[in-house]
């Protein structure tokens, strides 16, 4: 973040052209999207209920999308035919959450907000930004919380590069990682902004991409990182579709030291295992002249008696 400043929006606003009223006209539309797969899943919308009604409150003038199962699919194969067998195809839910809320921004523009998401502001001060979505720990961005206006160049590279990433992996948090999650919305982030520095021209407003910061360029600040509230949002941080292998990455994290120890201790282990079968083998290669001299002379004297005893049963 540090090497691209000009990337930075500093939250909230102290300024009429920071807040873009000496800007271009409001660039996202006034939509919220959110979106709830169940797929049979015991799970219950009403859990949200409290999250739901702090963004519609305030935000009364917004339209509000809701997009379930039947309509999440019906929407994939009318507008995005080429990915919708991707998307059917998906062995978890949250990849499909992943790739619809990328398209529903491309295709209407907006707001998409995670569903334990609870709102402490108005959204309005940021629809003049063409693209911002918060930071994410130890880089990169997040997808809890993304502004976009409608068919945002990023968007579109990002969604074309979707049918290359449907890859199978044996750990399904990794999975949905790299190909529809995070990991995989960050890596497409960072080659769009590497891509916007070494354009030839000015880049135009609209084809931009922010990152919320505070006042003194903290991106920490507005981080959707777990159970936190920052100056826009409370995160409930729920993180439903994390599995077994999700919480085995946690325990790794929280305890790295005593992790770190035990693998060290294993390479350790594994270095002086190689050192003694190499030592073992280069004892047997000094030995094996004389052992290869004794096995010729056994193995003549062998032949000789076997000679000896075909001429004496042919006599």
């Amino acid at each position: 973040m540090i090497n691209h400043p000009e990337i930075i929006y500093r939250y909230p606003p102290t300024t009429n052209e920071e807040r873009g009223t000496s800007k271009q006209a409001d660039q996202a539309p006034k939509i919220i999207h959110q979106i709830f797969l169940q797929e049979g899943r015991n799970s219950s919308l009403s859990k949200y209920n409290d999250a739901l009604a702090s963004c519609q409150t305030l935000h009364a003038d917004w339209t509000h999308m809701l997009w379930t199962d039947a309509n999440a699919t019906a929407f994939m194969q009318q507008h995005y035919p080429a990915i919708a067998p991707h998307y059917a195809g998906y062995a978890q839910s949250i990849q499909r959450a992943n790739i619809l809320r990328y398209a529903l921004l491309d295709h209407f523009g907006g707001v998409y907000l995670d569903l334990d998401v609870t709102c402490l502001q108005p959204l309005d001060d940021l629809r003049h930004l063409p693209w911002i979505t918060p930071g994410a720990y130890p880089a990169g961005v997040n997808n809890a919380f993304i502004l976009s206006r409608q068919h945002h160049p990023f968007l579109q590279k990002l969604l074309a590069e979707v049918p290359r990433r449907d890859m199978k992996w044996p750990m399904p948090y990794v999975e949905n990682m790299l190909s529809t999650g995070c990991m995989y919305f960050t890596n497409r982030w960072m080659a769009y902004v590497r891509w916007l520095a070494a354009s030839p021209g000015p880049v135009p407003e609209e084809e931009k991409v922010y990152i919320l910061a505070d006042q003194d360029g903290n991106t920490d600040t507005h981080m959707l990182r777990g159970k936190v509230t920052t100056p826009l949002f409370a995160h409930g941080g729920a993180s439903s579709w994390h599995g077994w292998d999700a919480a085995v990455i946690v325990l790794v994290g929280k305890h790295y030291g005593y992790f770190s120890i035990m693998t060290g201790s294993g390479v350790l282990l594994l270095v002086a295992l190689v050192w003694r079968l190499t030592r073992r083998n280069r004892v047997g290669e000094r030995r094996s002249p004389l052992l290869r001299a004794r096995h010729g002379r056994e193995s003549m004297e062998k032949i000789d008696d076997e000679e000896k005893l075909l001429s004496g049963k042919e006599g």
